[in-house]
Order: structure tokens, then C-alpha cells, then sequence
């Protein structure tokens, strides 16, 4: 189940329709990213050109994605969650059908797991849906209301990473990770030793959360 509808109109033009509280911060994401040919605030979908649209999930049923891919996945959506937290807005996690690859762009389009940001913490009010990319720090949520930081969204980066790369799906651990779950993580990584996104995703996973940098280099 998605929160947005996409639509082809022709060889090269689609409509999307985002749904959700907070989705005029996505259209503003989309035209930040992408070149957009209009936004029609009566039906609240947004056009744009494309020659090929495809959902994340359906781009990787069969295969991993190539090493080269997932850099260019790591730089779209790191800039895109650093550009929405400059909007004063956060991911607190992220599902596989959230993603949309447009031409050779990885694009955020459901705000099923987008909240504002008060002093850059995440405020939680109610009992939310766990995101299928999750993280610690919401496994841990005992008590309503709480804040987490929006650096928690930086974990499950790291794991949906982790998961087009090598097929392999790490969940966010209950309890404050221990030698055991880190030696468990760095099993599952270590074919990506010593490139760039194997440090990449070490500083997304940092049982600190102040220390996770979305860094690649």
C-alpha cells in the first residue's frame, strides 16, 4: 500500500498525487529535485517528465542494486532528508514503497513517516506504525508523549542501504545495542569492507545517535 498515486498521461508525462498531512513538503522536495511542469493545487497532483518511473521495491525484486546505484541512492536521499529538515520536517523511518526512481533520480514520495521537527527532535504523540526500516530508537518508545532526534531516520538510511545492496534486512534492536548486535551487523556488512559505503552506512549505525553523519566520501 502506497500514500501516493502516480499516473502516466502520455510517452513522457506522469501525474503524482501524494496523500497525507504533510505532503505539501514532499511536492516541495519533488520540485527541488526534479524538473516539475506544474503543480494543480485543485487536484493536488504534481506533473512532471520522465522517460522511465519505476518504484523502488520493483526495481530490486529480482536483483540487488549495482554498487554504483546505490551510491547514486545514498547521495539522493541524503540530500533530500538534510533539504526537509532544513523545511523543519523529518522521516522517522522509511517502507520500500516510500521510494520512486525517476529517470536516475531516487525520490521520497509518501509522507506516511514525516513529522515536524521541534528543536530537531521528532515529537510522538500517539502510538505510530513501525516502519518496515526502522530503527532503535523507536523500538524503545515506551512512553507517549516522547522525542527522538531526527537523526534516528539516519539508521534506517543505513539499513535500507544494507538491504538493495546485499538482500539483507537488519531490524532495529529493542535493547541498547550490545557487542553481540554489533558483531551481528558487522557480519552482514563485512562483504563491503573498506569501500565507501561501508563506512558510509558504520556512521549511519552508530549505537549513539549523535554520532550517525550522513558522510559519504
Amino acid at each position: 500500500m502506497t500514500n501516493y498515486i502516480l499516473k502516466p498521461i502520455n510517452e513522457c508525462t506522469y501525474s503524482l498525487k501524494i496523500n497525507g498531512e504533510y505532503n505539501i513538503y514532499l511536492y516541495k522536495l519533488i520540485k527541488k529535485f526534479i524538473k516539475v511542469s506544474n503543480l494543480d493545487y485543485e487536484t493536488g497532483s504534481i506533473y512532471f517528465c520522465a522517460e522511465n518511473v519505476i518504484q523502488l521495491k520493483d526495481l530490486i525484486k529480482n536483483n540487488s542494486l549495482s554498487h554504483n546505484k546505490c551510491i547514486k541512492l545514498i547521495y539522493d536521499l541524503s540530500n533530500q532528508i538534510l533539504y526537509l529538515k532544513k523545511l523543519g520536517y523529518s522521516f522517522y523511518g522509511f517502507d520500500i514503497n516510500d521510494i520512486l526512481v525517476i529517470d536516475d533520480i531516487f525520490m521520497f514520495c509518501s509522507p506516511q513517516y514525516l513529522l515536524p521537527l521541534v528543536n530537531d527532535s521528532i515529537i510522538f504523540y500517539t502510538p505510530i506504525k513501525q516502519p518496515y526500516f526502522s530503527n532503535p530508537e523507536l523500538y524503545n518508545l515506551t512512553t507517549l508523549p516522547s522525542e527522538i532526534s531526527y537523526k534516528c531516520c539516519y539508521y534506517s538510511l543505513g539499513t535500507l542501504v544494507i538491504y538493495c545492496l546485499l538482500n539483507a534486512y537488519i531490524k532495529g534492536f529493542k535493547k541498547k545495542e550490545g557487542l553481540e548486535e554489533l558483531e551481528e551487523i558487522e557480519k552482514v556488512i563485512q562483504p563491503l569492507y573498506n569501500t565507501k559505503i561501508y563506512w558510509f552506512i558504520k556512521r549511519c549505525l552508530y549505537s549513539n545517535i549523535n554520532k550517525r553523519e550522513l558522510l559519504l566520501i
